[in-house]
Order: structure tokens, then C-alpha cells, then sequence
């Protein structure tokens, strides 16, 4: 009989606005199988699509659910990972022929409430006695909104549709909210309760309804180590390797204060795997066929000077793997580059999002436009692939400030250098929790509004749509981040192809924003270039 099964997300929402103009190839993305399948089926996608869910960055496994599959396997639990609720529901409900005692529901990818309620209505629509558990950082997150009611000037009204325990609204059918950032040990003391048919009411760090309020209980120091828990990837079943990509984590939480950031630190610190650990955790995933890594660290290893130490280490160990993960560019500034390209890593990603300086000072990023653009400029040279995120509209943020950003963009890479450059574009979103959004701040600024609609002394949220839109017509010899190409086949492409490829991507994508799409061009276009 299984006792648990844990959804690690719903779907695939995203605040870029970039990333929604894309190119589609008959209704899916156009990532490279994507394209190759249409071509060889004369511009029709016909399943199965050769490389489809292997080899790139977009179907590693997420990183929370292995972390709770693994912490309650370890316990004896019988548990089953679903790792993306909707595309897998066919899967969940063959699941529940085996009669598991809950659902667990972990709220990293969760962005509002609507989406929490669409999923538990959904799993209430086929098992309406099943015990539901949600935790993680939705769910802290919003306790912290919730205890911010007295704070004089702080505005908990507008997220009260979009957050837990502001009000009664569209309520989702959860039986215990696990308001912890380390709340793993709660639930396995919950879950050997149920199993018991014992009450949770006595445990710490929980919530539930009780038919006409919410009630928590008292919070506690947890019981366990304040590292975060290990993941035995010699027990993980052999479903979450097929992919050949996986995700990884060097190093948790994050010590920088960027004010327009809502990150959670919760009462976990901030922690840095031993480097023998990490290499004893990569060498047992490479001995699991996987070829891809994903470090989901905010900043890989927070940033630590020993970057060429951990490189050598690496290829001490043979680990064969190529990898990517999130860097600040100070961390890259003193690193030899060449050897980071030989110890596997193959992609760097970045939050620069500005590339004027006085924006970047607003924002606390404590960098400048001629790091980024010296720290980017090595790893191209470097054959390192950097995928870039950039913000419109933060406080202090004009047209004329922006246009440098497009610039900056445009100027990457040039036409000898070996790597790959990629962006990514989000309007500033004014959330709760984020430095920005406290009331000082809003009137510093002349800030009112609220997530996606804002105004502000020198530009506005519907300004900063237009300007995105403007910057992807306008950028013409890179492109947004599709990361889900495969990875095999994109580096099986020479450099000229690969670049004449995403550049003919993009430009295809800026022509269909105003005409209707012409599948002949397509299938045209991309032919000269991959047949």
C-alpha cells in the first residue's frame, strides 16, 4: 500500500514577459526536436519527438520534491514522486488505486493562491478523502505576509486574493499547512500520526482550518540539524534519471539584499556543502547515467573564492558531467575561466538586470555595467554559454536608463567569440516581502500598486510591457533563453550553424508578433539551416 505521494509543482508558470513571446512551431516551443521532428515530417510534429524530455536543462527533475521523496524513503515511507502535476495526472491517478494515506504538496513553484487551489480542487475532484499536507515557501511566505497586519503602513490588502490566511476566499481544501522553511521533520511526524490514525493537532509549525478560522500552532526550533538534509541518490527509483539531467544544490540560501527580492530565509541559514561532500554526491549521479547538471544554488557555493579549487576537484574525481548553475559575476572576476569550461561547466546564468548604473544602486545589486560586460566578455571567450536575466522598472527606471540595458544586450556576444549568449526580460514586480515594498520605500519612490500593476515617479508597469515588447523586436543576434533545447543535438550543430539557428529562431518569433504564422517560411527557413 503506498503511504505518500509528493507533487513537486503544477506547471510551468513564469513571470517573463520575454519568454511568452517565443516562437511556436505548431503550438509547442521552438526548442530544437521540436523543429527537427516538423522538418522530417514535413511541417507537422508528430509524436514521439525524438530528444523530447532528455538531455537539456528544462526536464531535470525539481530539486524540492527529490529532497522530501528522499527524506521519506529514508524513513520506511512508501512515497512516489509526481513531478509535474497536470502532465502527469494520468500518472497520479493510477497512483491512487494503491490507496495512499496523503497528498504532499510542496509550494516552491506555487506563485498565488488560485494556482494551490486549482491543483488541491483537481485532487479533490478524484480522491475527496485523501489527507492533503502543504508546506514550503509559498506557504511560510504568506504566514509572514499574515503577521505583517499590524505593522503600520504595510499593505496586506492587495495580496489578500493572491496569499494564504489573508481571508476566506476561494480557501483551498488543505488539512495541514506546514508553515516552516524546514518543515521536512514536521512532516514525517504528521504522516506516522496519520498512518496511526492519531490527531496532528499537537504538532509545531502547522496550520489548518477549523470551520471558521484559520489556528496555528506554536513555533519551534526544529529538531534536526540546520543543514539541509542529504538525498540518497543511490535509493532515488530509476524514473527520476531518464532524463539524463538532474538537479543539484552546492550551497542554500542567499546573503545578498537586492531590494526588489522577496527570498524567504526563513530560520534556515545560509549553508555551503563541504566539497568532498558535493563530489561524493556528483560522483554517485554520474554513476546513475545522468550527463546534465543543474546547480540551483542562488549563487553557486554563495559566491565562495575557491571557485578554481572546486574546478580541479572535479576533474580529480572524472566526473565526466557538464553543468550550469547561477553565479554573481564577482565570484567569476578572479576565476580562471578555461578551467571552469574543462571542469564541465558549460553554462553560466546571471542576474544582471540593468545595465545603468544608477538603476543597479537603487536595486542593491552592488555591481556595475563594466563587470558584467568584462566577466561575460571571458566566459564567451571561454566557449561558457551566459544566459541573463534582466528587470524593467524598477524605481529610478526610464526609458533612457532601459536603453542602455538594450544595448548592453545587443553588444553580446561578437561574432568570433565561442559562447552563446541568451536573455531574458521581466517587468519589476512589486512583492511582498521585498525590501521595496515596505512603506519607506514606497514613498521614497512615489511607489503605489501592487505585483504586476504599479506606477512609480518615472515610469509605470504598462510603460515597462512596452519596452520589453520594443527590446525583443529590436535585439537581433541573440535571443530569449529556450531552455529546453537537447542539449545532445545542439551540440552536435558546428558554432555557425548553432548561431545562425537561434538567430533565424528569433527573427522568425519577431516576424509572427505581427503576421500570421506561415508555416511554409518555417519549414523553408529552418531547413537551410539544419538539413
Amino acid at each position: 500500500m503506498l503511504d505518500a505521494i509528493v507533487i513537486s509543482d503544477t506547471g510551468n508558470d513564469t513571470y517573463s514577459v520575454s519568454s511568452l513571446l517565443r516562437l511556436q512551431v505548431e503550438g509547442r516551443p521552438a526548442i530544437i526536436q521540436n523543429v527537427r521532428n516538423m522538418l522530417e515530417n514535413d511541417g507537422r510534429i508528430v509524436d514521439p519527438v525524438k530528444g523530447e524530455n532528455e538531455n537539456n536543462w528544462h526536464c531535470a527533475p525539481k530539486l524540492n520534491g527529490i529532497v522530501l521523496l528522499s527524506r521519506l524513503l529514508g524513513e520506511g515511507v512508501n512515497a512516489e514522486l509526481i513531478d509535474s502535476y497536470y502532465s502527469e495526472r494520468h500518472r497520479f491517478l493510477q497512483l491512487l488505486r494503491d490507496n495512499p494515506k496523503m497528498v504532499v504538496i510542496s509550494t516552491t513553484f506555487i506563485l498565488n493562491k488560485k494556482s494551490l487551489y486549482d491543483l488541491v480542487r483537481d485532487i479533490r475532484s478524484v480522491a475527496p478523502d485523501i489527507y492533503i499536507v502543504a508546506g514550503g515557501p509559498f506557504v511560510y511566505s504568506s504566514y509572514l505576509i499574515m503577521q505583517r497586519r499590524g505593522s503600520s503602513g504595510y499593505d496586506v490588502t492587495s495580496p489578500s486574493d493572491d496569499y494564504l490566511f489573508l481571508n476566506d476566499d476561494n480557501r483551498p481544501d488543505v488539512d495541514l499547512y506546514i508553515v516552516s522553511m524546514k518543515g521536512e521533520w514536521v512532516l514525517s511526524k504528521a504522516l506516522g500520526l496519520i498512518k496511526s490514525g492519531k490527531a496532528v493537532s499537537g504538532l509545531p509549525d502547522v496550520a489548518h482550518w477549523d470551520g471558521r478560522r484559520y489556528v496555528f500552532s506554536p513555533r519551534s526550533v526544529s529538531e534536526v540539524d540546520p543543514d539541509d538534509p542529504s538525498i540518497d541518490w543511490d535509493g532515488m527509483p530509476d524514473d527520476l534519471f531518464k532524463s539524463g539531467a538532474v538537479n543539484v544544490q552546492a550551497s542554500y540560501g542567499c546573503p545578498c539584499k537586492c531590494e526588489f527580492c522577496n527570498f524567504v530565509r526563513g530560520d534556515r541559514p545560509a549553508h555551503v556543502k563541504p566539497l568532498g561532500v558535493l563530489v561524493s554526491e556528483l560522483t554517485r549521479i554520474a554513476a546513475r547515467g545522468i550527463k546534465y547538471v543543474r546547480f540551483v544554488d542562488d549563487n553557486f557555493r554563495l559566491g565562495r573564492n575557491d571557485l578554481n579549487r572546486v574546478c580541479e576537484a572535479f576533474l580529480e574525481a572524472g566526473l565526466n558531467l557538464k553543468w550550469m548553475s547561477f553565479f554573481r559575476a564577482s565570484s567569476l572576476e578572479g576565476a580562471d575561466l578555461e578551467l571552469l569550461k574543462r571542469a564541465g561547466c558549460i553554462e553560466v546564468q546571471m542576474g544582471v538586470e540593468s545595465a545603468d548604473r544608477e538603476v543597479l544602486r537603487r536595486m542593491n545589486k552592488k555591481s556595475d555595467p563594466d563587470m558584467y560586460a568584462r566577466v561575460i566578455g571571458r566566459l564567451l571567450d571561454a566557449g561558457i554559454d551566459c544566459s541573463c536575466c534582466f528587470i524593467v522598472g524598477f524605481p529610478g527606471e526610464t526609458r533612457e536608463s532601459f536603453e542602455r540595458t538594450v544595448d548592453f544586450i545587443e553588444s553580446m556576444p561578437n561574432p568570433s567569440q565561442p559562447g552563446l549568449f541568451s536573455w531574458s526580460i521581466y517587468p519589476f514586480l512589486l512583492v511582498p516581502l521585498s525590501p521595496i515594498y515596505e512603506p519607506a520605500k514606497r514613498a521614497e519612490y512615489g511607489l503605489s500598486g501592487y505585483m504586476k500593476e504599479w506606477k512609480h515617479s518615472t515610469m509605470d508597469s504598462a510603460t515597462a510591457h512596452r519596452c520589453i515588447r520594443s527590446a525583443f523586436r529590436r535585439i537581433e543576434n541573440t535571443s530569449p533563453i529556450y531552455s529546453g533545447d537537447n542539449l545532445e543535438m545542439m551540440a552536435g550543430l558546428s558554432l555557425e550553424k548553432k548561431k545562425n539557428f537561434i538567430k533565424l529562431r528569433h527573427s522568425l518569433s519577431k516576424r509572427f508578433l505581427d503576421a500570421p504564422y506561415d508555416k511554409s517560411l518555417v519549414v523553408r527557413s529552418f531547413a537551410e539551416i539544419l538539413k
